[in-house]
């Protein structure tokens, strides 16, 4: 018998076709997805090691799962707990010449991988560069390695890799900070496609940054591994280090030269400083070179720092110092008349220590990533100290005596630095003009057997007495209380002009005696002389200018050396009438003595102090600390 089928309503229609649908895809889906997702399974030990009863056949899946996600490996025994640790997954370098900037843990290594395909890439061009060399004195070449490979043939290129610290730990104490925080590890490897370097490594060259940097170049093929390394934190420092990494085939990205600062320290008064860089060229002025420096917009750039807070004052395009405080600008003065670069520093503290460090922007002409050099160069820091008295300010670039770079005898409540530029300037203008109408007096342009001497002319008297007229019309001023024995005291029974106080009676009634080489016996008025009698403590060189306008105060005098009167005499006609004073005769009370070590005991225009002479004036430096603070701002993108 045939039973008729039921008939469905729409809606059970609808529900069937639904349902049947349903559960065809919960079919489908169990046949395709992983049958073990669902399988309650129960480990060999438990949550203390201990073994539980019964086993699980599965249980191994899901303890490989929970390694992979730490990061570890299973031994060869996979009844056994796994015990290999995964090599970390190397970052690859982004591009030659190219900053890659990380942030690393105290305790942490990164691992970098520099491709063959960067390896094989073109060069890229270095661009126009400085007009010249500018000729450092001193260079140490950098660390480099001719290292084996462990392919066979291939092309060979060296490569180089530079580290720039620009962030590292602060110290987190109240106490004093006596040691600036430890400093990253650059692990290069020594063949291809080793990436078995950090800390436990093996064939590889290892350097500990110094100053927040290092560079290593090496002679590489193919794939190489590099890897930067934080050592754990000592006591009483916090936080982590940023630093920048970059490789290239060309040049280093980041530079520093370790041995020469190339900076020099001219002088200070109590709220500024004039520092110069050595000669940018030795060519002739007559020459193209020569003028293309004069021509440059300032190349270099200068970083100060009090050596108390290692914030940083500087900027590359701020020539005009308006929001750094580092004026820049292209000079000849001093010694050989090269082209140099000047930075005037202001904003400074009085009676502190301060170090500064030349810096120069990517290769000079650009910067940043993608140029050869982008990362830019710095030299070795330069230690100053700002004076503590107001009555010596610092006077450059006069019209007349162009040559006059140093603090000189002020006071801002007679002159300010304009019209004391004026006054001093003038002076010496006038004088000179006097001199040049006695000179043209002299035949000097004659037959050679009518001249006033075969080595000498009349250019050269002119020249000599200038420098003369310049250095001792224009005295160099230091601080009263400045201890050195080679200075002059001057102006001792004057009053302060801040404080409108005098020197202790007890101390201008003390013996003075002003010439240690007078042929004269104990008892004679050279021995009876206190500071408040002698006219050489008690007045200064140019009275007329100083003690009547000016009215500075008791000063220091840095003495005229000895050798400018000398060549004035040998270089004029006697006619003139030049003559220098005697040894104890006046000659230790008018003029100082160079220094056989290159200090500076003497006035000479032109004058810079030494690194070896400024050191020994200013506290000691954490260097550490302060250039590894310099370098983010140079070498750093940040």
């Amino acid at each position: 018998m045939l039973f008729p089928c039921a008939k469905l309503t729409p809606l059970q229609s609808r529900f069937v076709a639904s349902f049947s649908a349903l559960c065809l895809l919960g079919v489908v889906y169990w046949l395709l997805s992983n049958p073990h997702f669902a399988y309650a399974a129960e480990l060999a030990v438990d949550g203390s090691g201990q073994a539980r009863s019964g086993e699980d056949h599965n249980w191994h899946r899901i303890e490989q799962a929970r390694l992979y996600d730490d990061e570890v490996e299973a031994g060869s025994d996979a009844g056994e707990v796994p015990l290999v640790v995964r090599a970390a997954a190397a970052t690859a370098i982004s591009a030659n010449n190219a900053p890659n900037q990380l942030n690393i843990q105290p305790g942490n290594t990164t691992l970098w991988v520099y491709s063959n395909e960067l390896f094989t890439s073109p060069s890229t061009p270095t661009g126009p560069g400085l007009p010249s060399d500018p000729g450092v004195k001193r260079h140490v070449e950098p660390m480099h390695h001719d290292l084996k490979r462990r392919q066979d043939g291939g092309q060979t290129k060296t490569i180089y890799v530079s580290i720039n610290t620009c962030v590292q730990p602060t110290w987190n104490e109240t106490s004093v900070q006596t040691v600036g925080p430890p400093q990253l590890t650059l692990y290069v490897s020594s063949e291809a496609n080793n990436d078995a370097v950090g800390p436990d490594g093996t064939s590889q060259i290892v350097q500990t940054l110094s100053e927040g940097f290092a560079n290593v170049s090496v002679t590489a093929s193919g794939t190489w591994y590099i890897a930067v390394s934080a050592p754990a934190l000592p006591s009483g420092f916090v936080g982590v280090w940023n630093y920048e990494l970059a490789v290239s085939h060309d040049a280093y990205y980041h530079s520093a030269d370790e041995s020469d600062a190339f900076l020099f320290q001219v002088d200070t008064d109590f709220e500024s400083a004039l520092l110069v860089t050595g000669d940018l060229t030795q060519q002739k002025a007559s020459t193209s070179t020569f003028q293309q420096w004069l021509d440059l917009s300032p190349p270099f750039t200068m970083f100060a720092a009090n050596v108390n807070d290692t914030s940083i004052v500087g900027s590359q395009l701020d020539l005009n110092g308006t929001k750094s405080g580092v004026q820049m600008s292209m000079i000849t003065r001093g010694l050989g008349s090269k082209p140099k670069e000047q930075f005037y520093v202001t904003n400074l503290d009085n009676s502190s220590s301060y170090i500064g460090v030349l810096a120069q922007s990517g290769n000079s002409t650009n910067s940043g990533a993608g140029v050869v050099g982008g990362g830019g160069k710095i030299w070795q820091p330069v230690p100053w100290q700002t004076k503590t008295d107001g009555n010596c300010a610092l006077m450059f670039d006069l019209p007349f005596c162009s040559d006059v770079a140093y603090a000189v005898p002020s006071n801002p409540q007679t002159y300010n630095i304009t019209g004391l530029r004026e006054v001093f300037d003038n002076y010496t203008s006038v004088s000179y003009q006097q001199f040049a109408y006695s000179l043209q007096q002299i035949p000097c342009n004659t037959t050679s057997d009518a001249q006033y001497s075969n080595v000498r002319t009349c250019d050269d008297c002119a020249a000599a007495y200038k420098q003369w007229l310049c250095a001792v019309s224009i005295p160099r001023c230091e601080d009263f209380t400045n201890p050195a024995t080679y200075l002059q005291k001057r102006n001792m029974g004057q009053v302060y002009f801040n404080n409108q106080s005098y020197i202790s009676p007890d101390i201008l009634n003390l013996p003075y005696i002003p010439m240690s080489r007078a042929p004269t016996l104990q008892g004679s008025p050279a021995y009876s002389q206190t500071y408040n009698t002698s006219l050489a403590t008690n007045s200064s060189r140019n009275t007329a200018i100083i003690d009547t306008l000016i009215m500075p105060g008791p000063y220091n005098e840095l003495l005229p050396c000895e050798d400018l009167c000398y060549s004035l005499v040998q270089s004029c006609p006697s006619s003139l009438g030049f003559g220098c004073p005697y040894p104890g005769r006046g000659l230790e009370a008018g003029y100082g003595v160079r220094s056989p070590n290159g200090s500076l005991t003497c006035s000479y225009l032109g004058a810079v102090y030494s690194l070896n002479a400024a050191t020994d004036l200013v506290a000691p430096v954490f260097r550490a600390v302060s250039l590894a603070a310099l370098v983010v701002v140079v070498l750093g993108v940040v």
